[in-house]
This record gives C-alpha cells, structure tokens and sequence, in this order.
C-alpha cells in the first residue's frame, strides 16, 4: 500500500501520468469504480470567488454543535494537505488517507490502461473524500468547490442546499473574461429544485443575473434581502450581530474578523435555513453556539495580540480591500508592517493597491510555491505606489526580521504565504495562536 507522502506526491503529479480534464465525465467514471460513495451521502455546496471557505466552516460548526457528524471538503489546504478532508472537523488521519488514495489511484491507473483519461489532481482527491465520508458514516458534507463550478469535480453530487458567495474577475483563462462569465460557471452547481442561497457580498447586477440563471433551472432562491444583520460590537475580539429574518439571533457572536464575514455568516444562516426547511434539527441556540466555536486559520486571524500579529489569505483584489477596509476599523491612523508574497497568475497590481493603503512598508518574500512570484516583480508594484519595499530570501527569515521590530504586523497574499507562516510562528514563538 501506499504511504501518506507516496500518495501526496502521485497526486499533486498526476499530470505526468496523463491525466486531462474531461468535464465531468472522468470524476463520475472514477466514482463509479469505487462504488458511487457520493450517492450515499447528503451534501450542501458552495461556490463563489471569496468567502466560500469561510460559509462552509460556519455551516459545518453549526451542523456539528446541533449533533451532526459531519464531512467538510475545502481546499486548498493551509499548513496541512490533510486538513481538506475533515470528520466533525478532525483531519483525515494519514494512514486513512493513505489507504483511500491508495484504491483511487489504483483506479486511476486501470482507467488510464483502458484507454481513459487519467483522472486530474483534484479528481483524484475528490475522490478519496468521498470515498472516506462514506465509510465514515458522516450525516452530511459541506463542500467547497474548487475551482468555478459547472465543471468542478464536486459537481457531481445531488446538494441538499447550494450557495454561492460573491463573483469577481478570477482564473480568468479558464472561467472566462467578464463577471457574468464568472457568474455562469459559479453558478453551474445551482440545479433544479435544489435551495440556492445567494451571499449579500454579490452586487445587485449578479444578484438577478443568478436569480435568472436558478429561476430556469425550477431553483428555489434564498435571497439576504428577507435578512437584516445588525453589527452591536466590532473589535480584534470578534463580532456580535443581531440577525433578524426567517431566524432570528439577536446576539450572534463569531470571532471571525472583518465585515465581509458578517456576509459569509449571513449566507452560512440561509444554508442552514434551507436545511431546516427540510426537516434538520437545528436549535437556535446551537446554531449559535456553533457559529461562536467556528475557527478559520488564516483569515484575518488574530495570531498574537501585542504585538499584534495579523494573518490573512488574502490573495485576490477583491480579498485585499477587504483586508484594507478592516485595517481601517481595527487600526486606524496605524501604518503596520505587511509581509506578502504573491503567487503567479495573480492580479498583483491590484493587490498592491489595496495593501498600500495601510502598510507602512511592504516586506516581500516567496512563499514555498513553484508558482510563486519573485519578490522583485512585487516591489515593482509597490514602486509606482511609494511604498518602501524590503525583500528577504525565505518566510523565516522575514519573520524573524519582523519579530525584532515589535511592529504591528501583516501577514497577507497568498494561503500559501498564511499557511507557512503559521508553522513557522508556532515555532519561533513556541506557541499555539490565540
């Protein structure tokens, strides 16, 4: 059998094997050879540009505080390749892992000896989550998708419910160049009288453009505008919100920074509520419950109060101004100090952009990525804007630098970036996170 690196390794280089995107046709014929797991189990979905990661672990702590045993598949992984496949929120473990990669692969392998396309990377670990939820006995999965929607590999189960949380301009080379491109591949996983609920965080414009869209398909659509979010308390300890609608929570706590997120908890509600609708247990109180619980690393997450370390995954214009506009909230008049570093493929201009309005300087340096940018083309960006630049060779480095200034600190541009940066941290700081 495979171990859990031998099996890590074969997937993130399946494309030497062969393997080719093929619609949705190689996913359903991979997932037919192992059994259909997939048909086994209950779903929700969600889709979007921002947000999607951050809805999926709100409706799985809730799930899980109301007495479900649940699934959550997300991607891609912060500091462990593990932690994309969760039962009530643990990690697979890895000799788990290592035994569902191991019948995935070896049907990978057959198919590509018949003749088939060898399943892609994300295929095959698709694969392998559903094939472990299913012999897990989970009562229901939360699923990100991965990448667009129509033809993403999780876009082969049958949903109890489906969200999609905000579009902006993204993968541009494959999901197209306008938003409503966008819009319509996001909007691939909204299907027939499956509950869609549709994230305040959409402009009005993708608002009707994807009630049109779920409107042909004999979707019901759960609108935010039967919704009103109160903001009662906003600072680095978390937010309190009194929510008024289909439920009603007139002191929501989360400890998940940022008015975005008061979106993301919005529509991780709507879910909920279409859940509700058909026939989930879910009480009020722990549904609140699960929503103060719920922990998502690497999101404007507070690592250390003083000085403050702040780490995000922001990596996308869209992500950045809303790191910005909590800057602005959470330090006004304060210019801290930002570690990035950006990945390949990203719009690093608009990012900078974004970032400028609240760094003082801009510390630079690469994160462990094939993809990632040298840290010269980032400076460049921050040239035009005047803002002072530092590069280092490697994340340690730099946070070692960073640890010497006692500044407030930054962390944003990449989840690759978050992710090592909480290793790291853990160990120069020989602490867990706040």
């Amino acid at each position: 059998m495979l171990t859990y690196e031998e099996a890590v390794d074969y997937m993130e280089h399946a494309s030497l094997f062969g393997s080719k995107k093929n619609g949705l046709e190689n996913t359903k014929a991979l997932l037919h050879r192992l059994g259909d797991p997939q048909a086994q189990l209950r779903f929700v979905h969600v889709a979007g540009t921002n947000g999607k990661g951050s809805v999926c672990a709100y409706a799985e702590s809730a799930l899980r505080a109301a007495g479900y045993r649940t699934g959550l598949y997300t991607s891609p992984y912060l500091e462990e390749f593990a932690e994309r496949i969760r039962v009530n929120f643990r990690p697979i473990a890895r000799e788990d892992f290592a035994a569902v990669a191991d019948e995935v692969i070896t049907q990978a392998k057959e198919m590509a000896a018949e003749g088939h396309d060898h399943p892609t990377f994300f295929e095959l670990v698709t694969a392998c989550a559903f094939l472990y939820f299913s012999r897990a006995h989970v009562d229901i999965v939360v699923t990100e998708v991965g990448l667009g929607g129509r033809l993403d590999a999780t876009n082969v189960i049958a949903p109890l419910a489906c969200a999609i949380t905000s579009i902006d301009l993204e993968h541009t080379k494959v999901l197209g160049n306008t938003v409503e491109q966008i819009a319509f591949e996001k909007g691939g996983i909204i299907k027939p009288h499956i509950p869609c609920a549709l994230s305040p965080a959409l402009t009005p414009h993708i608002q009707e453009y994807l009630t049109a869209l779920a409107q042909e398909r004999g979707a019901p659509v759960l609108s935010p505008g039967a919704w009103h979010v109160t903001p009662l308390r906003d600072t680095l300890d978390g937010q309190t919100l009194c929510v008024e609608g289909p439920e009603h929570y007139p002191a929501l706590h989360t400890c998940q920074l940022g008015a975005y997120q008061r979106e993301n908890l919005l529509c991780a509600l709507m879910l909920l509520h279409a859940l509700k609708e058909q026939g989930f247990a879910l009480p009020g109180e722990a549904v609140a419950r699960g929503i103060a619980q719920m922990r998502w690393p690497g999101r404007m997450e507070v690592y250390r109060r003083s000085p403050l370390i702040l780490i995000d995954g922001a990596h996308n214009p869209q992500g950045a101004a809303s790191l910005a506009a909590a800057m602005a909230h959470y330090l006004p008049g304060q210019k801290p100090l930002l570690l990035t570093g950006v990945l390949s493929g990203k719009d690093v201009a608009g990012i900078a952009r974004q970032f400028a309005s609240f760094a003082g300087e801009v510390w630079i340096t690469k994160p462990e990525s094939e993809r990632a940018l040298p840290g010269e083309v980032i400076a460049e960006a921050y040239a035009v804007l005047g803002v002072p630049t530092r590069l280092f060779a490697t994340v340690e480095d730099a946070l070692r630098a960073a640890m010497a200034t006692s500044r407030p600190l930054i962390i944003a541009g990449s989840l690759y970036l978050a992710g090592q940066a909480r290793t790291l941290l853990r160990a120069l700081l020989s602490q867990p996170p706040l």
